[in-house]
């Protein structure tokens, strides 16, 4: 038995490394192409070209320009996507159309480790939080549309298949994924240790910070920059390779509202944790002890989904902090790293690796009728989806066939932004918190628009942020 699983996780490795090797290596073209603009907003006839091409220099080179949009100063220094509102501030301004001001923008534990069933312990080791955010474009579609409001996905929901009006050409929506450096969380010599991704494994529970055993040092009291360092394997060594300092991420201090809301929802799962005995008092006590946050920690950025609604499916790019951002690794390449070459990222900007998915598989399928099959395009975000195992994906529906054989990929380290997002559905017919409302989530796989698991169901163009922030009672 042990054989056989062996066998099949190095199969399924030689897939990827075929369809990584595939996607990053043989289609790289075009690296001197200098009459394309590859600038953020391109038009969708633009990058479908690139689709159907497989020219990927471009796609990446679009996607660092994406990237760079995201994380340029703005008034006070603010970098843009920081500018931003969140669901809970647009539902603000529906609800109180002549407020001055909406409540101050707050961290969330990732909603997809609520629709994964992930108790609250399995990702708190290092104190992970998101704050999703939509730019002016979004939110103005948002409020227009009434979209967060049951009543209007309840009038949009006419027949067997059903969908929202779609986002405009210019709406981008991101997930940032944070941790917060707590006092509690240094050594006596003010160093943060932290899991650092060193590439991914493929094994059925999973594979979530805690396994990695790959660590970076964080120097919290001394100024520097580490450009191109190295990983702790065994997260116990302590050199001037493997320490970093907080300029060397996308940063920030938090505020005292932030630091008291978030202090909420950790005592809040740690109880249901404790209540549900998926944890021990002790743990309880050790993790609300490192846990616990507040006014004026420092949040640094490891992690950002990112959508753009310049093609009909959306450009999905995501972005993780690395050591080594020159040589990063898998999902990632030497070639995506290449491709920041000449767009100007800033420092701090130029630390964070990146990966794509501007289609679910290679070739690129029609929106209705096409095929599953083809060579597999992995996108997913180290810090977000690498923990999840079989259990949470529909294993029915997450699979690929490559050359005539069936390629699995319910698993977190096999899964595909597209994909993914293109499940997000609702059924307002039923609770929204039931576990018919939604779809499950789906692995790397082929879907089209009449795919059954959208049949009674309201699909929200792409966007899960509106299924977790719908106001019931509007």
């Amino acid at each position: 038995m042990k054989t056989n699983r062996l066998i099949a996780i190095l199969a399924i490795a030689a897939v990827i490394t075929s369809c990584n090797n595939h996607k990053k290596d043989k289609h790289y073209q075009h690296a001197d192409n200098t009459k394309v603009n590859y600038g953020y907003p391109a038009d969708s006839t633009s990058i479908n070209k690139w689709i159907a091409a497989n020219d990927f220099n471009a796609m990446y080179k679009h996607s660092w320009n994406v990237w760079k949009h995201l994380t340029t100063p703005v008034s006070g220094g603010v970098l843009r996507y920081q500018t931003w509102s969140s669901p809970k501030q647009i539902l603000h301004k529906l609800n109180n159309p002549s407020a001055n001001a909406a409540p101050e923008i707050e961290f969330n534990k990732p909603k997809q480790f609520g629709h994964a069933k992930a108790k609250q312990s399995d990702f708190d080791d290092t104190n992970i939080v998101e704050v999703v955010a939509y730019n002016p474009s979004a939110e103005k579609f948002a409020i227009d549309n009434k979209i967060f409001y049951m009543s209007t996905l309840k009038a949009m929901q006419t027949g067997e298949y059903s969908q929202i009006p779609e986002f405009p050409h210019d709406a981008i929506t991101v997930k940032p994924v944070y941790k917060i450096i707590t006092q509690n969380s240094l050594n006596e010599n003010g160093i943060f240790t932290m899991s650092a991704w060193h590439g991914p494994q493929y094994q059925d529970q999973g594979y979530p910070e805690k396994d990695w055993v790959s660590c970076i040092h964080v120097d919290t009291k001394n100024k520097g920059n580490n450009d191109n360092g190295r990983i702790d394997y065994d997260c116990s060594k302590i050199t001037a390779e493997n320490t970093y300092f907080v300029d060397d991420f996308i940063n920030f201090s938090i505020s005292k509202q932030q630091s008291d809301e978030y202090n909420q929802e950790i005592i809040s799962g740690l109880k249901s944790d404790l209540k549900n005995k998926s944890i021990t008092q002790a743990e309880y006590d050790n993790q609300l002890k490192h846990l616990k946050t507040s006014e004026g920690d420092t949040a640094i950025l490891v992690g950002m989904h990112v959508g753009t609604k310049e093609i009909k499916r959306w450009v999905w790019q995501t972005f993780w902090w690395s050591p080594n951002p020159d040589t990063p690794s898998i999902p990632s390449s030497d070639d995506i790293a290449s491709a920041r070459s000449g767009i100007g990222l800033s420092k701090q900007a130029r630390h964070y690796a990146m990966d794509i998915a501007y289609s679910m598989i290679i070739p690129a399928q029609p929106y209705v009728g096409g095929v599953n099959e083809g060579e597999l395009v992995i996108g997913f975000n180290p810090y977000l989806e690498s923990g999840f195992g079989t259990d949470v994906f529909d294993a029915k529906t997450s699979y690929v066939y490559n050359n005539g054989s069936k390629v699995k990929t319910n698993l977190g380290t096999m899964s595909n932004c597209m994909s993914c997002h293109m499940s997000a559905a609702v059924n307002t017919a039923v609770s929204v918190n039931s576990k018919v409302s939604s779809p499950p989530y789906v692995g790397d796989t082929y879907l089209s628009y009449k795919d059954s698991i959208f049949q009674k169901r309201l699909m929200l163009d792409f966007a899960w942020s509106i299924q977790s922030n719908i106001d019931t009672l509007k």
